[in-house]
């Protein structure tokens, strides 16, 4: 039923019936291997069969002949009650996957000029509808300007989806495209971001809604998920099977999303620690030892700490994430009613990068720092020697940058910090030398924060970040012996 569903959403616009593409994909399907040698002995156009089979064209040498391309894509998106077999879909597929960077790039920049919106044919049919003298002409043209204003690449994305591991290979391939784009503003991503955008969107619709939510644990997971997690995990790097071990005892939640297709494919996935305090060091969670059946006693976890999460690059964008975590809670109030807190442990990847990058220029920077001798040198080289020296300064800044540094459209400048509080969490509290791994000392000098998730507080902070980018914090007036109110502090020093 559910596939069922998604095939109707896909092809929802297009001028056919679930019923009839059914039918003509069992008709189409016996007729393959004729279709095949039909399409081999013909030899006045190249066909897809003739250029999937020829070996030679494995790279950007094929894709460079853009005609061949063109015929290929123009096959599988014919907008005609007769579907092309999902073979001609299948091997197109192989072939994106055998080419290198520039033969990727090649293929989306065919995808995207040779198969976007009609506009000749858009231009034609608003005349029309602007010249229109009654409502049901009107109404008919609207249908057809409706349907040339879809690009034409949208069918190929559909075919893919429709696919076994469909899914998969269409986030893939939108991470590849990320990757190709450059940065944001260069000539490349501006040519892309439609593409881009349209494949988001087409992943969006065809993943939620269709998500199931599992815990994967040490017994009852196979062996190939588990190396999945582990080579997937992009915020605490797993170590070995002792370390993944770990962070499924049963102190420990790891939750992912999959998608009924491909059962096997973690697409989002979340480590929790059950714990009787807030955490304010990783290396903490990441190090204790197994617990012992006395520590395992319920009255012992007030704290659930999601101290990772990881989305797969070309799900970025869709916020699975959120879906996950709010899903996660549930699931551990059900297991876990004596829960109090439901918080996070979060890095802050751009903080020593925003530091760095602006010190030179800001005098409002250069006032917290200039008090340490040599605070130039100390900051670069950020020391054992130097740490306790450079704590507080760097903290009141830590603090400047989670509440006060805007991108634009007035969300928070760091990443991780806008992706929790446009959940609706509220900052909570900030950790020195949480993070004490090379990748934390590099991020953000080793510096943590706690996003707590409140629940009767989610969809009024939710409203208030997305309308003019307001913060919500939740940190305590009295913190625990050698915390301070860091968060607390730099909102009162905003308001004298």
């Amino acid at each position: 039923m559910q596939r069922a569903l998604r095939r109707g959403l896909a092809l929802q616009r297009h001028h056919f019936s679930i019923v009839q593409e059914n039918q003509i994909i069992r008709r189409q399907h016996s007729k393959v291997q004729a279709t095949a040698a039909t399409a081999t002995a013909t030899p006045s156009r190249s066909t897809p069969f003739e250029i999937f089979n020829t070996g030679k064209h494995r790279n950007s040498d094929m894709l460079s002949n853009r005609l061949h391309i063109q015929e290929l894509l123009e096959k599988i998106t014919e907008k005609t009650n007769n579907l092309p077999p999902p073979i001609f879909t299948e091997k197109c597929c192989e072939f994106y996957k055998q080419l290198d960077k520039n033969g990727k790039l090649e293929f989306f920049d065919v995808l995207s000029k040779e198969f976007d919106v009609d506009r000749e044919n858009s231009l034609k049919q608003a005349r029309e509808y602007i010249n229109a003298k009654s409502k049901s002409d009107a109404t008919q043209i609207e249908k057809n300007l409706q349907y040339f204003l879809e690009p034409k690449y949208n069918i190929f994305l559909d075919r893919i989806h429709q696919l076994p591991n469909g899914l998969k290979f269409l986030a893939d391939m939108r991470a590849d495209l990320l990757d190709l784009m450059g940065p944001r503003g260069s000539a490349t991503y501006n040519e892309y971001i439609s593409l881009e955008q349209d494949i988001r969107l087409k992943l969006k619709k065809y993943v939620i809604g269709f998500l199931k939510l599992e815990r994967i644990t040490w017994e009852n997971s196979s062996a190939a998920l588990l190396e999945k997690i582990c080579s997937y995990e992009a915020v605490h790097q797993v170590k070995d099977w002792k370390d993944i071990k770990r962070r499924l005892e049963p102190d420990r939640r790891v939750y992912a999303f999959f998608e009924n297709n491909i059962p096997n494919e973690p697409l989002v996935f979340v480590h929790v620690a059950l714990l009787p305090s807030l955490a304010n060091s990783v290396q903490a969670i990441l190090e204790a030892p197994s617990p012992t059946r006395q520590d395992l006693h319920p009255n012992n976890f007030e704290y659930a700490i999601c101290y990772s999460i990881t989305t797969q690059q070309g799900l970025g964008g869709i916020n699975l994430g959120n879906y996950l975590i709010k899903q996660a809670v549930d699931d551990l109030q059900r297991h876990f009613p004596m829960l109090k807190v439901f918080a996070t442990l979060s890095p802050m990847p751009g903080y020593r990068q925003w530091l760095t990058s602006h010190v030179d220029n800001d005098p409002t920077i250069q006032a917290e720092l200039e008090h340490i001798l040599d605070w130039k040198k100390k900051l670069s080289r950020f020391n054992s020697k130097d740490q306790e020296e450079l704590k507080d300064p760097l903290m009141r800044l830590c603090s400047r940058y989670i509440l006060s540094e805007k991108r634009v459209g007035n969300n928070a400048l760091d990443p991780v910090a806008n992706f929790h509080l446009r959940n609706g969490a509220c900052a909570h509290q900030i950790h020195w030398l949480a993070d004490t791994s090379e990748k934390g000392i590099r991020d953000s000098f080793g510096i943590m924060i706690n996003y707590n998730y409140i629940t009767d507080r989610l969809e009024s902070n939710h409203r208030l970040y997305q309308k003019n980018g307001t913060i919500s914090i939740s940190e305590p007036s009295s913190v625990s012996a050698g915390e301070e109110s860091w968060l607390s502090q730099w909102i009162a020093r905003k308001h004298q």
